[in-house]
């Protein structure tokens, strides 16, 4: 595999990380979370759209660029790195992709135009409470009661990112008949309840309770005869390693902070850098993060070619979740006391990497998946 971009993906990476440095700076985010508004820098979505850059990975057909999945991770590495409150994870890759990729002609003309213009925000409701914690699975619990030909809603969906600003969520559910399908349900429908949530980073999520939500057989995502398993784990994928970049790009630019810091504060006349223990602790920080980075790539090409990529997918997950953890404490202690200062930025890059890290499954649950798998294998 060529860990490589090529000119055109390096283009993407130049061009976003554009827009959100000059526009998602510091100051910019500390006058936001002072407000109490909801943390949603609105102009730099729009400028993102104006790039194209929220259409990059949807077909042509439907005004997009054409590119695919690994382009989207691009955008979403930068998003980390700038630690932007932007719904791109939750619009293009939970709401956008699977329309493009499972939509009827009639819901990609109904919701995809609006996704790539900046002006239409989707979100899934993928995790539902269980046992005190919030679970992924492709045979919810939220139920489906046929009327007619559609059907209505019964559930709660947790950790909704950006759920009271999106227009659209896609909601998995499950039929009386034992099938599961993915409901397109309008924040404005009758019945449908979203609750805020105090979330670690601080982004927007809400608990969505669905009370008798009618929805027409156009509302479900493929129509009525399509496999809602096949597509909640096709989502479920994608957001994974989504998450995953987006914890690359906070290990990325929590790291570049932390070497700044090291070279430029000094004890006994010479930088800390040159002391062996800040450097050791460094090394194994830069190796954490390599190892975030790498793994999530591999998982976002292999699924961009269409190749399987079930080990790869939980190995990154493993890496963002235990390497990520470690990494962003190793930076905060080599900060010392001004990396809890709320002042400095390393505080931002310290929440959102504990937020992702246990986003859509910690580190011990990925690793049971894939031991699961390792052990159903024939020797």
């Amino acid at each position: 595999m060529n860990f490589d971009f090529t000119e055109e993906q390096q283009a993407i990476a130049e061009l976003s990380g554009q827009i959100l440095g000059d526009l998602v700076t510091h100051e910019r985010l500390k006058e936001l979370e002072r407000s109490g508004a909801p943390l949603f820098v609105a102009d730099a979505w729009a400028e993102l759209a104006k790039a194209n850059l929220l259409g990059i990975c949807l077909p042509e057909s439907d005004g997009g660029s054409g590119l695919g999945f690994l382009e989207a991770c691009i955008v979403l590495d930068q998003i980390g790195r700038t630690v932007a409150p932007l719904p791109y994870l939750a619009t293009v890759v939970c709401g956008a992709l699977p329309l493009a990729e499972f939509g009827t002609e009639h819901q990609r003309r109904r919701w995809l135009p609006g996704v790539i213009t900046g002006e239409t925000i989707l979100s899934a409701g993928l995790a539902e409470l269980g046992s005190g914690v919030a679970a992924v699975t492709p045979r919810p619990s939220t139920m489906a009661e046929a009327i007619g030909g559609g059907y209505r809603l019964h559930g709660e969906k947790a950790f909704v990112s950006y759920a009271q600003q999106a227009a659209a969520l896609l909601v998995p559910a499950r039929t009386e008949d034992d099938r599961t399908i993915v409901a397109l349900v309008e924040t404005t429908r009758p019945g449908v309840r979203i609750e805020p949530l105090l979330t670690t980073s601080g982004l927007p999520e809400g608990l969505v309770t669905l009370a008798g939500v009618e929805i027409s057989p156009d509302e479900v995502l493929g129509g009525t005869a399509a496999d809602g398993e096949e597509i909640v784990s096709w989502i479920a994928d994608r957001a994974t390693v989504g998450v995953c970049a987006l914890q690359a790009g906070v290990c990325a630019a929590a790291l570049k902070l932390t070497a700044t810091y090291t070279s430029e504060r000094h004890q006994f006349g010479v930088p800390i850098a040159t002391f062996q223990a800040v450097a050791h602790r460094a090394a194994d920080a830069y190796t954490d993060s390599n190892g975030v980075a790498l793994t999530m790539w591999q998982a976002a090409w292999r699924l961009s070619a269409g190749l399987p990529a079930a080990d790869e997918i939980d190995i990154a997950k493993f890496w963002a979740a235990d390497g990520g953890q470690r990494m962003i404490h190793a930076c905060q202690h080599l900060h010392g006391g001004i990396g809890v200062d709320t002042d400095y930025s390393l505080h931002r890059y310290f929440r959102w990497s504990k937020h992702l890290e246990l986003t859509l499954g910690g580190a011990s649950e990925h690793l049971r998946f894939l031991g699961a798998r390792l052990a159903s294998e024939p020797v």
